[in-house]
């Protein structure tokens, strides 16, 4: 048994299991041995049957017989039956929905069963118990003995003293049970030991981590809670190890690539600057200084500008797009720099921004405006996915600005940034297909480290290239060394290049022995790559003291892929997010990009008041909203979103709820004002609709869901009810109060629990007392973790990683040691598991 095979070939499945274990995500014996416990129960006291409790929670060793499964008449729903019986009597058993149990365990089959007793005192029973199948050796000396009478009572058992049962999370036709026997079996056929750890041995030395086969037998089967405790650990610094190696290498990719030169950007902000009638912030000043020297800098920026609501982040970003707009390039003759901004309901304020500009900036919308991008002829385009369409090209790309990054893709983003002339996206390194013949170059680079260690540094070339073709054949590597690529200059043969090696007739390997490997190398390999019908090539350098492996890579669908650093190049990148991060959260899931910080607001916004409405104070709080109304001010009120694994049942459940409270508020509390409906299931032209009556006073009060926590921009609403309060993160319920915040009058935030728990209790008195953003997102990080904070889902990461992400001093640790690692192996050629699971971490991390 291998980590890679599938589960079904070593696992005889019902369609029911099958169908359960695709959609919790399991294919493989690996997926299996990572599909952890969600948490432990420890055994219950060891007993007899004789002395049962109903109620209690037992552990006991005896034999189980006479399995049977069937179907209940009525409900015809699957219960097995048996009999567990020791020295003392017997007891029944019952599995629901687990039928195979019947055909599993052996009858007679010595077991250790674990369960809570259910039933009468005459008639007991034990439902769903947890059981292992165990040699008799194991079962605690004289358990199995007649009990003796003695006055003062059946004598005590002692047995292990700390054993834990696993419980994992199931799905609707596969159990706990059937994981705990299933990772078990795996363990005990080995299958855990042939899967290779992705933790470097000194990191883990280092930091005291089990290696990868002891931890995944201390988190299925641990003897004692310290064993689950490390694994986890283990396992929760392996998940953000591989998160940051693969931002590390995401950010040395982007270091390695060719900016756009931004001319004068310094006065030109200062111009713009000029323009506006409010100064800017001191942290708004340093934002702008951050990006300013990003933009002198020798590689593209990447940067994340994380403001609270109302911190001015679009004054920032509009005042760099002025600049990069405005500058002429030394040397560059193609015309005007452009800028994308991602946004959204941006458009209108940008233009409007945009007048004293004395440049076209424009919204895309029709497909005329493409060929007018294209040719350079609007320096800015403002949209939303439209900007990432295949169809949208730009001559002059030089920033793209995504606002609210967390939810746009992090491919999205890629295709963003590529969206520039068919020159630019010839040379773009982002094109490169990481996982190339991945299996292949995999076993050719070990062969040539295994060279590499045999012989260390300092032959000649001759020297490896024996010990190289000796290496291959050893390996079972398919390889030719008479291959012949003809070199042209103007259509004309003027030589031939013999590769050293080509292997599977794939990829050529070409063998270098000199101190180090430049761009001239790398250059002339890809130039031969061009004239042969070969898309890879490996350039090795058998260094005095390392050995190096580039991969050169061109694609004739493209025209290129892997290009050296040239005349390419890649646009300033700038995302910008009014989700208030923790820092530790931050460094994680934007470990690629620079953070600069909006930590505080434009004088003159009136400080929002939030106060917490119990259901007796409900009157009082209409009233409150009357008054604002009266006056002319508008509303919104907040039903709370109702999860629900289908997203259509999702968005019809979010309907409902905001249409029976419209309905209500119409009729019964504000009958003399225009109260307007918005919510998820509606269409995006109905959407825009309602939005305008609103934004143009029409509509007085809107019901909404949280369709309005982003980029709702009305500032004469001054006031924002939620329902059902305690169903929302802190940081999501700031971000509604925040579309309050723009108005100066004086804004009211009224929450309204449905419930209130001790937990919920102290989330809301902290947003009630605190309108500081980052210090209540810590709050939320604390009290309801980081799965609720950004999404569970949303970035891919599991329970353990998310669990991972409280742990500040871990977080550093996996971060320093990632970007240290990539800093001195960038391709991790020695590290190949490592490198194939950061691959992967892009693909799993997806936003909505």
């Amino acid at each position: 048994m291998q980590s890679g095979d599938p589960i079904a070939k070593h696992f005889r499945l019902a369609p029911a299991q099958a169908a359960a274990l695709r959609k919790l995500g399991l294919v493989t014996i690996r997926d299996l041995l990572y599909h952890f416990p969600a948490r432990y129960e420890a055994q219950g006291s060891e007993t007899s049957t004789r002395e049962l409790v109903t109620g209690a929670k037992v552990t006991l060793y005896g034999t189980l017989s006479k399995l049977k499964a069937k179907k209940l008449w009525k409900s015809r729903r699957a219960v097995t039956e048996g009999w567990f019986e020791d020295a003392t009597g017997r007891v029944k058993c019952m599995w629901f929905n687990q039928p195979y149990i019947a055909s599993y365990v052996s009858d007679g089959s010595f077991v250790r069963l674990s369960g809570t007793v259910g039933g009468s005192e005459k008639n007991q029973c034990i439902a769903n118990p947890e059981f292992e199948v165990v040699p008799r050796g194991s079962v605690p000396t004289g358990l199995f003995e007649k009990i003796p009478t003695h006055k003062s009572g059946p004598r005590q058992v002692v047995g292990a003293e700390n054993f834990v049962i696993p419980v994992y999370p199931e799905s609707r036709g596969i159990t706990s049970l059937w994981f705990y026997h299933a990772i078990r079996r795996v363990c005990e056929n080995g299958a855990h030991k042939t899967t290779k750890d992705p933790v470097p041995e000194n990191v883990r030395k280092k930091y005291h981590l089990p290696d990868l086969s002891t931890a995944l037998v201390y988190i299925h089967t641990p003897e004692k809670n310290e064993h689950a405790e490390a694994a986890r650990k283990r396992f929760a610094f392996e998940e953000i190890f591989i998160m940051q190696t693969a931002r590390a290498q995401e950010r040395a990719l982007n270091d390695s690539q060719m900016p756009f030169q931004i001319s004068d950007g310094n006065s030109h902000v200062e111009r713009f600057l000029e323009s506006i009638s409010f100064p800017p912030t001191s942290a708004q000043s340093r934002a702008i200084a951050d990006i300013l020297k990003d933009f002198s800098g020798g590689h593209p920026m990447a940067r994340l500008l994380e403001g609270d609501v109302g911190s001015g982040k679009t004054l920032v970003a509009a005042s760099i797009a002025y600049a990069v707009v405005h500058s002429r390039p030394k040397g560059r003759s193609s015309g005007t720099l452009q800028v994308a901004y991602m946004a959204r309901n941006y458009a209108e304020r940008t233009r409007n921004d945009a007048e004293k500009w004395r440049e076209q900036v424009t919204s895309i919308s029709r497909a005329q405006l493409l060929k007018w991008v294209e040719n350079g002829e609007i320096a800015m385009v403002v949209g939303t996915h439209a900007l990432i369409q295949k169809s949208v090209k730009f001559q002059n790309l030089a920033l793209a600005i995504v606002d609210e990054q967390h939810r746009f893709g992090v491919g999205q983003r890629k295709a963003l940034i590529r969206r520039t002339n068919a020159e630019q996206t010839r040379n773009n390194a982002e094109d490169i297909d990481p996982l190339l013949y991945r299996d292949l170059t995999y076993r050719i680079r070990s062969a040539l480290f295994a060279v590499k260690k045999e012989l260390g540094g300092g032959h000649k070339e001759s020297v490896y290239q024996k010990s190289v073709a000796q290496e291959f054949e050893r390996a079972r590597l398919p390889f030719s060394q008479e291959v012949r690529i003809p070199i042209t200059y103007r259509n004309k043969s003027v030589g031939t290049y013999i590769p050293d090696f080509v292997v599977d007739d794939k990829v050529i390997v070409e063998l270098k022995a000199i101190p180090f490997v430049g761009q001239t190398e790398k250059k002339q390999l890809w130039n031969y790559l061009k004239g042969s019908a070969y898309r890879l090539a490996l350039l090795v350098n058998f260094g005095p003291r390392e050995l190096t492996i580039e991969r050169v890579v061109y694609d004739s669908a493209r025209s290129s892929a892997f290009v050296p650093r040239g005349s390419a190049s890649v646009p300033h990148f700038l995302s910008m997010t009014a989700t208030p991060i923790p820092r530790t959260l931050a460094l994680t899931l934007y470990g690629d990009l620079d953070i600069s910080v909006l930590d505080e607001l434009p004088p003159g916004r009136a400080k929002v008041t939030t106060r917490i409405i119990k259901k007796e104070n409900r009157g009082e709080a209409y009233e409150s909203v009357r008054r604002e109304l009266a006056m002319g001010r508008q509303a919104f009120v907040v039903c709370p979103r109702i999860e629900e694994p289908d997203p259509e049942k999702m968005n019809a459940l979010q309907a409902k709820s905001a249409k029976a409270e419209a309905k209500r508020l119409q009729k019964d509390v504000f009958p003399e004002f225009k109260v307007g409906l918005l919510h998820g299931a509606m269409s995006a032209k109905e959407k825009d609709g309602v939005m305008r009556e609103f934004a143009s006073g029409k509509i007085h009060c809107l019901v909404a869901t949280s369709v309005v926590e982003v980029g709702i921009n009305v500032p004469n609403a001054t006031v924002m009810m939620i329902e059902g309060a305690e169903r929302f993160g802190l940081a999501q319920l700031h971000q509604l109060r925040g579309r309050i915040m723009r108005s100066s009058h004086p804004p009211h935030c009224f929450l309204l629990p449905e419930t209130f728990g001790q937990v919920s209790s102290k989330r809301l008195k902290a947003l009630e007392k605190n309108d500081d953003g980052f210090k209540l997102a810590e709050t939320d990080l604390e009290t309801r973790g980081a799965g609720d904070l950004l999404g569970r889902r949303q970035w891919g990461i599991s329970d353990i990683g998310m669990e991972a992400l409280k742990n500040p001093r871990l977080i550093q640790a996996a971060r320093e040691e990632a970007f240290a690692l990539v800093h001195e192996n960038p391709r991790l050629e020695e590290y190949p598991e490592l490198a194939a699971r950061a691959a992967r971490v892009f693909t799993a991390m997806h936003s909505e």
